[in-house]
């Protein structure tokens, strides 16, 4: 088990009502699935996440500039290397466009959104997971520049090489993505906040430290500069 995830289940111990970001991620996009569904994952890559929701339809669609990710992606039916701001699709075909970890790393993120939102149909959602600019986290990693950001994620979170990419957080707040969106025609359907102490729980005393940063947090002042943003919008 890798060392982030056992400090995770340390925090479930201690609060057991806490779930990760990655499965409120999941569970959001699997109440707006089913077999029928359409659905376009952004930066797909390799990994195997949303497994549980894309057994349920026939009609998953993957786009990612990577092509050696994409070719170790087994759970995908129809996957093209592409870019989001370019998406190789027509008008009004998606049900639902979803992307993790993948507003952090946009260049142009009005250019982005607005193919997204070509590519979706009237009604279709756009969910996404994507760090928090505002959380201490995220002032850490911009503090160490990109070309030391695959050694780290290596040696301290125990992820493969290559799974990182140069961010940007031109787009990573409540207001920015709501600024960004809601010009293009978009419509705020959920915005959730979510914590995770993890991050920078490299030993026994860092992971006490997080723990207390997590409840100065959680206080209703503080709440906007949680770790991850996970968000709907509809067309």
């Amino acid at each position: 088990m890798r060392k982030q995830e056992w400090y995770r289940q340390e925090y479930r111990r201690i609060r057991p009502e806490w779930r990760d970001s990655l499965s409120i991620y999941r569970d959001v996009i699997d109440e707006a699935t089913n077999s029928d569904t359409r659905i376009l994952d952004v930066g797909c890559g390799h990994g195997e996440l949303l497994k549980p929701v894309y057994d349920k339809t026939l009609h998953t669609y993957g786009v990612d500039p990577d092509k050696e990710a994409l070719d170790k992606n087994t759970l995908i039916k129809n996957t093209v290397v592409g870019t989001v701001e370019d998406l190789p699709f027509e008008g009004n075909f998606f049900d639902l466009v979803v992307s993790e970890w993948v507003l952090e790393h946009l260049p142009d993120p009005e250019k982005a959104f607005r193919e997204i939102y070509r590519v979706l149909k009237p009604g279709g959602r756009v969910i996404f997971l994507t760090p928090n600019v505002w959380n201490y986290n995220v002032w850490i990693i911009r503090a160490i520049p990109n070309r030391f950001h695959d050694f780290f994620t290596k040696k301290l979170y125990e992820r493969q090489e290559g799974d990182t990419y140069p961010v940007q957080y031109k787009i990573n707040s409540v207001k920015r993505i709501a600024k960004t969106l809601e010009p293009i025609g978009f419509k705020k359907s959920q915005m959730i906040l979510n914590g995770d102490p993890s991050y920078i729980s490299f030993n026994r005393p860092l992971f006490a430290l997080a723990c207390l940063l997590e409840k100065v947090l959680d206080l209703e002042p503080l709440n906007f500069a949680k770790v991850h943003l996970i968000g709907v919008y509809e067309k």
